[in-house]
């Protein structure tokens, strides 16, 4: 039986695509997009790691809070992912428009979508990204009966 969870709003989404996610690769400081190819560096990085996922303790449910709280989220999800045993690189997402503030996040290999969903859950996240070796960036949706992948509007 699948539990009733209400849609993101649309435009919500839409930042959510709209918005570009940084994160420092070696030396390179790399930049990417949901549904667009990822520079080189992070290809590379992609090959060598293998499938990871991007998640933020920011904001749950987009509603912003205090940085300071949004730092001490954080902090209790890199921890977390640590007693798991997993590393992590730290990161941000940022709206092109300065709408949003900039979110702290992680990105994490050798993480399940499974895995990357209850973390969401767990932080009030609505969304988080997927990244393959080879594939754009996907966007999926939380879900507590498991991930739904994103459905961008039709152009």
């Amino acid at each position: 039986m699948t539990r009733e969870s209400p849609a993101p709003d649309p435009t919500l989404l839409a930042a959510y695509r709209a918005a570009e996610y940084v994160v420092p690769i070696g030396s390179r400081i790399c930049r990417f997009r949901i549904g667009e190819p990822v520079s080189e560096p992070l290809g590379r990085w992609l090959d060598e790691h293998g499938a990871a996922g991007w998640v933020s303790a920011f904001n749950p449910c987009s509603r912003p809070l205090p940085l300071l709280e949004n730092l001490q989220r954080h902090q209790r999800l890199w921890q977390h992912l640590r007693a798991e045993g997993l590393a992590a690189l730290v990161g941000y997402s940022a709206d092109p428009e300065g709408r949003w503030p900039d979110e702290t996040s992680l990105l994490v290999p050798e993480i399940t979508v499974e895995r990357l969903n209850q973390l969401a859950l767990n932080y009030g996240q609505l969304a988080f990204l997927w990244l393959e070796p080879g594939q754009p960036p996907r966007m999926w949706l939380a879900h507590p009966d498991g991930p739904r992948p994103d459905q961008p509007p039709s152009s």
